[in-house]
């Protein structure tokens, strides 16, 4: 049986009860569809460190050139116990084995991106940045995907950190026996029609990041380790409908010889029409993967970009 990859959640949107005010900010894409194909690790920092439910609001505010997670009416000053925290709670969410988080948006512990920042004494002067768990958290973690649930309602978001959140749930599977020269390499090849849809150049960089790493003598753990976070990092902007129609193109050029001239036309109208827009991704994918199959023509390769966890969920008709 294949294990369900794991994902860290901020508590709040699995519809626990933890936050502030006492209540939940449930997201139910991930409660009542994502839950099927993954598990859900939950984690609330603020409960974490020992915070109350219900409990006074915390914020960010700037002082002497750091920034630090205060109670809004005592402030009483958090930041020491966060950063402790997220460090620890870091170590055990790698070792549980997650492949991505999810986090609370505009959250002074869990928000990735414009949480606001007050000056201290300056109350009409205001800057941004992370909050301090979710700093620390992707600090640690440079190879782990994260978004938060503000990007999670955009289909396209939402897609593309699946993608790479299988990707990353992939390697960890591969790697749960330790890794290789080899082993890298393989999986570096099965995962290419991925690599070439989401970010063309990163196929050929990476495969010279192993080559590199092993001619050095460097560690087989440190290498892969090195590869993935690298490959996230290739990963972390947008896929375009170009490349991944070049991809889908590639497939058919395997399966041409086994169709007719007519259905090798029809799919390649059908994956013009995706590249143009007029189309969703589903469509194509699903259309190859019943040639592919038909054809006697699977394999790894084909499967892991034909046959992505996002086609399951539905995702790929949206975008």
């Amino acid at each position: 049986m294949v294990k369900m990859p794991k994902l860290g959640v901020s508590a709040c949107l699995l519809g626990q009860k933890v936050r502030s005010n006492g209540e939940a900010a449930e997201f139910r894409s991930l409660t009542r569809s994502w839950s099927h194909h993954f598990e859900m690790i939950g984690v609330c920092p603020e409960v974490g460190i020992g915070m109350g439910t219900p409990r006074p609001t915390t914020r960010l505010v700037k002082k002497d050139g750091k920034i630090n997670l205060l109670n809004s009416e005592t402030d009483e000053n958090f930041t020491q116990q966060m950063v402790e925290y997220a460090q620890l709670q870091s170590d055990a969410l790698i070792q549980s084995g997650i492949s991505g988080f999810v986090f609370k948006n505009d959250s002074p512990s869990c928000g990735l991106e414009r949480v606001e920042v007050h000056r201290d004494g300056q109350l009409q002067s205001r800057d941004e940045a992370m909050g301090v768990f979710a700093m620390v958290f992707t600090t640690l973690n440079p190879h782990l995907p994260v978004i938060d649930e503000a990007r999670l309602s955009d289909p396209v978001q939402a897609e593309h950190f699946l993608a790479r959140v299988e990707f990353l749930s992939l390697w960890l599977e591969e790697g749960r026996n330790g890794w290789t020269a080899d082993k890298l390499m393989q999986f570096h090849n099965t995962n290419k029609l991925f690599l070439l849809s989401r970010s063309p150049s990163a196929k050929r960089s990476l495969g010279r990041l192993i080559a590199n790493g092993f001619d050095r003598g460097d560690h087989p753990e440190n290498v892969a380790l090195e590869y993935m976070t690298s490959a996230q990092q290739s990963l972390n902007v947008l896929s375009k409908p170009g490349p991944i129609a070049h991809a889908m193109e590639r497939v058919l050029g395997r399966v041409s010889s086994k169709l007719s001239s007519r259905e090798r036309q029809e799919t390649l109208d059908v994956i013009h029409e995706y590249r143009r827009g007029s189309l969703p991704r589903s469509a194509p994918l699903t259309l190859l993967r019943r040639l592919v199959r038909r054809c006697g023509m699977e394999n790894e390769t084909h499967s892991r970009f034909i046959s992505p966890t996002p086609l399951r969920l539905s995702l790929m008709a949206k975008v």
